[in-house]
């Protein structure tokens, strides 16, 4: 038996007027999601870049001069397997100078703009 009454639920119009509205928000969310990225991607290479500082400081203080490569830093100075990686995926630049004793350590952001870590030389001057 059928009662008279109205059946509960949602027309067809109220769905896709939900779901419009939900896609015109969704739509207004995403660049803010995607500058969060690269903040976060930005944040991540500042802290790479000064924890390699700091152990490429502790190599130096302990053998007198730099490392030739940051692979040597690997186990007593960073964690072992640790792979600094720049905001684009990609390696950490790592030169040591003539004297030993200086270096330019330097990474791109998300924006391909290079930034040279603190202990650098080039900041130093």
């Amino acid at each position: 038996m059928h009662r008279g009454g109205k059946q509960g639920g949602f027309t067809l119009i109220e769905i896709v007027a939900a779901a419009a509205l939900l896609g015109v928000l969704l739509t207004m969310l995403m660049p803010s999601l995607e500058g969060a990225n690269e903040k976060v991607k930005n944040a991540k290479l500042k802290n790479d870049l000064a924890a390699v500082d700091q152990a490429l400081q502790l190599y130096k203080l302990e053998n007198g001069t730099l490392p030739e490569g940051l692979t040597e830093l690997d186990g007593s100075y960073l964690a072992k397997g640790s792979a600094f990686k720049d905001a684009l995926n990609e390696e950490l630049t790592y030169t040591v100078e003539s004297d030993g004793l200086t270096y330019t350590l330097k990474g791109k952001n998300a924006s391909c703009n290079e930034v040279i870590s603190s202990g650098s030389k080039a900041v130093q001057q």
